[in-house]
């Protein structure tokens, strides 16, 4: 007798031995036959499915929130909040259509954040990016899509934003050679990732911006921002600068305007107090706020742009070559500016006599005086000047 056949015998003679291995045998071809299925819907998901996740912290989160309201399948989708005055979706997922393509999306808020956290996931059944890449456009709003969004960062973190409809360069009048000099500093930074990594070097930008009050400093950030589609991140307080940083992506541009007013609080060693955002914060050691802009902490890809009405003020560690990689001065404006500006404002040629005025001097001017008036009135300042020297 083979052992095969003795194996048989005993189960046949042992009922309740051939049950238990009938048993075992049967729930192992159960475990399989179901793990098949979960296995293969599974693979079947993420082959099928597209999906993209929005966080609140980002700028699209807003327009992707109520843009899902109205795609979204109502029969399979109760949940609803109230959010600015009217009902939104609300927490927990559903599903919605776009251009024929369905799509299924989950609102989750975290309860391990500091702050107030949300994140939305959506996924579309197909395989198609494009239809993902349509979503998130059309989801802008049509007004903002000639605007930026400026976001607020204080000492706790992001301080809510706004949005700022968009401004053209040509608008901005300082100085041509100094618009140029930015336009191509950006498109060459931009394109140059890979041109900093095969020479080690850190891929970000640095500008620093100064001159007198009024000269047009805020406004040819606006109008680069605008013109390169930039938001931007406006930086209230230098506490918590490396972590407003490392938020940043490659569509934003760091602001950190009057740096000289908003650093007095810093110190080498950190054991000055100041009163930031209405508290009072010990100061941050200065060598933290260096290392934000250009040191281990420094992100890929971030662009800073500071400005400052007294560049003698500033610790010289602060515009370092390396730190700071462009110094430029905007000042007073040319005649050339002046002249331009002046056609905008009243559509013809004009200024004979010119001294050097700031941007805000003139355009306070040319808003409250006809042309004839302004022409005289910067004529009488140039002969004063002259009577001054004299």
């Amino acid at each position: 007798m083979t052992l095969l056949d003795a194996a048989l015998s005993a189960l046949a003679s042992n009922q309740l031995l051939a049950g238990g291995i009938g048993t075992l045998a049967f729930g192992s071809a159960m475990y399989l036959l179901r793990a098949v299925p979960d296995r293969t819907l599974a693979l079947v998901g993420k082959t099928v499915w597209t999906t993209v996740f929005v966080e609140s912290m980002s700028n699209e989160y807003p327009d992707v929130d109520a843009f899902i309201e109205g795609k979204r399948l109502n029969f399979f989708s109760r949940s609803l909040e109230m959010k600015d005055g009217s009902l939104k979706t609300g927490f927990g997922g559903g599903w919605g259509l776009y251009q024929g393509v369905l799509f299924k999306y989950a609102k989750t808020k975290s309860a391990q954040q500091l702050t107030h956290f949300e994140t939305i996931t959506i996924a579309f059944l197909t395989r198609d990016r494009g239809v993902v890449e349509r979503f998130m456009r059309d989801c802008k709003p049509e007004e903002h899509r000639n605007s930026i969004h400026i976001s607020m960062y204080g000492a706790g973190g992001s301080d809510g934003g706004m949005r700022r409809r968009k401004r053209g360069l040509e608008t901005v009048f300082v100085d041509r050679a100094m618009k140029d000099r930015l336009v191509s500093r950006l498109k060459w930074f931009l394109g140059a990732e890979e041109w900093h990594a095969s020479r080690g070097i850190p891929w970000k930008l640095g500008v620093l911006l100064h001159g007198p009050p009024g000269a047009g400093k805020t406004s040819l950030i606006h109008a680069l921002a605008s013109d390169f589609d930039f938001n931007i991140k406006y930086i209230k307080s230098l506490h918590g600068l490396g972590a407003a940083f490392k938020s940043g992506t490659k569509n934003d541009l760091f602001v950190i305007e009057d740096i000289d007013a908003i650093a007095g609080g810093l110190s080498r060693d950190g054991t000055k107090e100041s009163a930031i955002d209405g508290g009072a914060l010990r100061g941050s050691p200065l060598h933290e706020i260096l290392n934000s802009m250009d040191g281990m902490q420094t992100p890929d890809g971030l662009k800073f742009i500071v400005t400052t009405n007294h560049l003698d003020r500033l610790d010289p560690a602060i515009v370092r070559p390396g730190r700071i990689d462009e110094v430029v001065e905007v000042g007073p404006l040319s005649v050339e500016s002046a002249r331009a500006m002046f056609r905008a404002f009243y559509g013809r040629e004009g200024i004979g006599a010119y001294a050097p005025r700031t941007g805000a001097e003139l355009q306070r001017m040319f808003s409250t005086m006809s042309a004839e008036e302004a022409e005289g009135e910067l004529g009488r300042k140039v002969v004063e000047r002259v009577r001054e020297v004299a």
